[in-house]
């Protein structure tokens, strides 16, 4: 018998705290009223093959945004639905698709059932070998990427283990400005194309990043376009100072901060840069990138809100 529901958990989301929160939720489950089974993650990648190979109705990511991340890689371009329940550090995905951060909460929406069509970006990154551009297969994500900067935050966030949510992503922010050394970039965005040193591109699906950053405040994820911001490379101080800005929700005014909004990004760089999609490093030491737009392809059950 097919089950409507298959929960997918991951037991080490937010920094091992997720399996607290599977152990709550199984509870709550228990008194539900859903048909289900669930699923334990044994390691990287394991969500996405335990995802394709689901046969329910609604196969429901529980961990963070790298959990949701591999269900996403999993389910895209199926007639199966995504459901979250969020049990890891940032849980930026669930902003921009009015999803509770309280498991009993986010339980009743995914209940609730309100179905939203989304869209899914894609992602490459290349390596320079003999002079040419060789590049990695695409990946999917969900909510991000994020090249330059925010990528060695991702990279850094990942060593940082007695700290979760914001307080996490801004420990990493401090250890890392100051001693990071922007690449000079070739950029184009659709049409448009230009080279500086800038010190972060942040390709959004979603509004949000690092668990509380509003980097792209204004992405919908049902538009068919990446929001883009661009942030040159200027002092400790002037970075610093758009804290409060970007946890703010809203766009910053600055001279040194651009959005685009398009379909397509390649940069390129002599420089080595890290890549992150979704908080997990995609792209180590790379010379290139890519991202896309696919526009539709998923089913997510959301809060009733429009993200």
């Amino acid at each position: 018998m097919t089950t409507e529901y298959t929960f997918i958990m991951n037991p080490m989301a937010g920094k091992g705290s997720g399996l607290r929160a599977d152990e709550a939720l199984e509870g709550f489950l228990r008194h539900s009223g859903l048909s289900y089974r669930v699923m334990y993650t044994e390691g990287p990648g394991h969500a996405t093959h335990l995802a394709r190979r689901s046969r329910s109705r609604v196969v429901v990511a529980v961990g963070g945004d790298g959990t949701i991340n591999e269900v996403v890689n999993g389910l895209a371009g199926s007639e199966r639905i995504m459901g979250i329940i969020p049990t890891g550090s940032g849980n930026d995905l669930i902003k921009s698709l009015g999803i509770p951060h309280s498991v009993e909460e986010a339980l009743a929406v995914l209940k609730a059932g309100h179905v939203r069509t989304m869209d899914v970006g894609k992602v490459q990154t290349g390596v320079l070998e003999n002079g040419s551009m060789q590049y990695a297969p695409w990946r999917l994500f969900g909510n991000g990427v994020g090249i330059g900067f925010d990528a060695a935050v991702a990279r850094k966030v990942s060593e940082i283990t007695y700290l979760r949510g914001t307080l996490l992503y801004l420990a990493a922010v401090f250890q890392i400005v100051g001693r990071y050394r922007a690449p000079e970039f070739a950029v184009r965005v659709d049409e448009r194309s230009w080279s500086g040193r800038e010190l972060l591109m942040a390709v959004g699906n979603g509004r949000c990043a690092g668990g509380g950053f509003y980097l792209n405040p204004e992405a919908e994820v049902a538009d068919g376009l990446l929001d883009i911001t661009v942030i040159a490379d200027v002092s400790v101080v002037r970075v610093l100072s758009l804290i409060p800005g970007v946890m703010g929700g809203k766009p910053v005014k600055r001279d040194f901060v651009t959005y685009l909004r398009g379909k397509e990004l390649e940069a390129t760089s002599s420089d080595k840069f890290n890549v992150h999609a979704d908080g997990e490093i995609v792209g180590r030491e790379v010379h290139g990138v890519r991202v896309g737009i696919e526009p539709g392809v998923l089913k997510v059950i959301g809060g009733e809100r429009k993200p």
